[in-house]
């Protein structure tokens, strides 16, 4: 079974939501119509260990003559399967991108009225990029984000504290009820992420771990890219990221 042949055969499948934890960049995809397809499981868990994913087994106390585990879920990096297939929604968040090498229709040009002059550059394009997370507790994630990760208070309102992100405007708006995202809403790029993770835990900030996911003693995951990434939370459960490249 060829990589292409096992790409199509995950990128069909739903991912499960809520039955097994997955950190939010992955997509949980149950192994049974692997099976009912009569695909080569043992090809499939590879593929997908050596894209930095996992296959979760039955547990060991249940298992089988023998020994033997069944796949149950196959824990999938989003961004290796098909875009617009079952495993790139519903799984917690992200849009899927096409795998590398795979052939992608060109997009169709965005219609104009007739007569209409060519669309200038975007203006957007030039323009300062403004950051926002939600919290139902101004006081909790004012102290967070201020005195926790250091960030200085550039401005406030009834509704709102701005901090200055190291020149992005990030802005902590009140909510009534806030809907918590199960993936990365906010992220930092870090030059040392082992120093970087000592000082929040200094400061009381906790990293997250996720089960199944290969992270070191201090929370660092290696992405099969080779990227550093940590995760932690803040006080409103917002999913926040470190990453060294």
């Amino acid at each position: 079974m060829d990589d292409a042949a096992i790409v199509a055969l995950l990128s069909e499948i739903e991912p499960a939501v809520g039955e097994i934890p997955h950190p939010p960049f992955m997509a949980a995809l149950p192994a049974a119509p692997v099976i009912e397809a009569g695909a080569d499981v043992d090809a499939v868990d590879a593929w997908v260990k050596a894209r930095g994913g996992w296959t979760h087994r039955t547990p060991a106390h249940l298992a089988g003559p023998g020994g033997e585990r069944a796949a149950l879920f196959f824990i999938v990096p989003k961004g290796h399967l098909l875009a617009g297939g079952g495993g790139g929604g519903g799984g917690g968040g992200g849009t899927s991108r096409p795998v590398r090498g795979a052939a992608v229709p060109p997009s169709p040009p965005m219609p104009r009225s007739a007569g209409a002059p060519p669309t200038p550059p975007a203006r957007l394009a030039a323009a300062d990029v403004m950051a926002f997370v939600a919290t139902t507790d101004m006081a909790a994630a004012r102290a967070f984000y201020e005195r926790g990760l250091g960030l200085r208070l550039a401005g406030e309102s009834p509704i709102a504290c701005e901090f200055d992100a190291n020149g992005t405007k990030l802005r902590v708006v009140s909510v009534g009820e806030a809907v918590v995202a199960p993936y990365t809403v906010l992220g930092w790029v870090v030059a040392d992420i082992a120093a970087t993770i000592r000082d929040l835990c200094a400061r009381g900030i906790e990293l997250t771990r996720y089960d199944g996911l290969q992270q070191d003693e201090l929370g660092v995951w290696t992405a099969p890219g080779g990227a550093l990434v940590a995760w932690f939370a803040d006080p409103d459960g917002n999913v926040l990221s470190l990453t060294q490249f």
